[in-house]
């Protein structure tokens, strides 16, 4: 990678590729904390100053040209990150705050909103998508939660600025399993997309379900059954209601993509440090799916055999290569690519469906004090323009949230809900 100045640091290409892809949707993600008491608004800001301070691309703004970088913002106002939502419905006003965006140009990368009743906060953590993946914001609500417990006591200095690319998850595989010839990516098929109305996306709404701890038991009861895991039948489930939607022929497989983690892949590696985390370190990759199942059992098996077919072979891994090959080429490629990605998929009216299941947050990574307990947490993430959609998935204290954020009215609210009701109904325990 190049040399940079002080204030400046590089931009790998997964963080370029999320930036570029604002031409297809918000890619704000948000960390969502419900206490059950009301946090001090002075610590939070003296907390989040300090992150802004400890972690440089947080106090960053991203810098377009040939090679993006990310840089330090002079002499910024970290107080203004923190902003007040006097509310008396928290739950009808969280979509709205969820809406509020981060401007990645301009910086910072990070937005903090406490939507504030008379007993009770809800915190919204919101950063951007070019900025870290759903991993990095779990270690940056981590971190600032750290920092709020110990307002006014010095804590462990972080590392310096990370290497933010793939590296160290390339280095774990020879070369050869590198430079093998990778699939031409398949346009998906003509239709297969969510359905949409006339009138555009200027709105962001958010759809949030969120099941309580017996579901997620009757989901790994059933899953044990068919030799499953929690994220085959979720899957079985979200295509089945998108089946269900959509009405795709039988016969073609049709995909969707699935997120995964390629930290995964570093478990022999030094710990990281929280710092080291808050990066981009996910990619997806599509799961064929067959439609024309009708019992449930049959589709969790389908989805068991797609996803088993896919773990085998270092999943993500020649996505990696693929984004890290390409991405060197320039910054203009890959916006081009992102181009010429969004108008195959409006010219076919195909946006194939994603999933990303970040899995359990540890009540430790939202402990702001021992005195307020947390009574839900779960991640919100991007909005991928009509008809993509994005469904995803957390577990706080065995309950199970799902959350998808759309642009109306082309999907209109009324329809989304529906959808959502029509996933948990496929879903065990109903």
């Amino acid at each position: 990678m190049n040399d940079y100045p002080p204030g400046r640091i590089p931009a790998p290409p997964m963080d370029q590729f999320n930036y570029a892809l604002q031409a297809a949707g918000e890619q704000s993600m948000h960390m969502v904390i419900a206490f059950d008491g009301l946090l001090d608004e002075r610590l939070l800001q003296e907390a989040a100053a300090t992150v802004l301070n400890e972690v440089e691309v947080l106090g960053s703004r991203f810098v377009e040209s040939d090679t993006p970088y990310w840089e330090l913002l002079p002499g910024a106002d970290h107080h203004v990150i923190v902003h007040i939502h006097l509310s008396n419905d928290p739950r009808s006003d969280l979509p709205r705050v969820l809406a509020i965006p981060v401007d990645p140009a301009a910086g910072p990368q990070i937005g903090i909103h406490l939507i504030r009743t008379r007993n009770n906060d809800t915190l919204c953590i919101t950063v951007h998508h070019a900025a870290m993946d759903a991993r990095g914001l779990l270690a940056c609500t981590q971190f600032l939660a750290e920092c709020y417990r110990n307002c006014g006591t010095s804590l462990a200095p972080q590392a310096g600025t990370p290497d933010r690319s793939l590296s160290a998850v390339l280095s774990q595989f020879p070369e050869a399993d590198l430079c093998c010839d990778r699939p031409v990516p398949e346009d998906p098929p003509a239709g297969w997309a969510f359905p949409i109305s006339p009138g555009g996306n200027s709105v962001r709404d958010f759809a949030l379900r969120t099941l309580p701890a017996s579901r997620l038991d009757s989901i790994k009861c059933v899953g044990k059954l068919h030799g499953a895991t929690v994220n085959d039948v979720l899957l079985a489930a979200y295509f089945m209601a998108l089946c269900t939607m959509i009405r795709p022929p039988s016969g073609r497989p049709v995909p969707i993509m699935v997120s995964i983690d390629l930290r995964r892949y570093l478990k022999g590696s030094r710990p990281l440090s929280l710092k080291e985390t808050i990066c981009n370190q996910s990619v997806a990759f599509p799961v064929q799916m067959k439609p024309g199942l009708e019992l449930r059992d049959e589709m969790i098996a389908c989805a068991g055999d797609a996803m088993r077919k896919f773990m085998t072979k270092n999943p993500g891994i020649a996505s990696a290569v693929d984004l890290e090959s390409y991405g060197y080429m320039g910054f203009a490629h890959i916006c081009e690519r992102v181009r010429t990605m969004k108008a195959t998929f409006d010219a076919r009216h195909a946006n194939p469906p994603f999933l990303g299941n970040i899995g359990i947050i540890p009540e430790e990574i939202v402990a702001f004090s021992q005195d307020i307990p947390v009574t839900n947490a779960f991640v919100a993430g991007i909005v991928i323009d009509p008809p993509g959609v994005a469904l995803g998935v957390t577990t706080f204290k065995n309950q199970l949230t799902l959350s998808i954020g759309y642009g109306s009215p082309a999907i209109p609210h009324v329809v989304m809900e529906q959808f959502m009701d029509l996933l948990v109904s496929y879903l065990p325990g109903a």
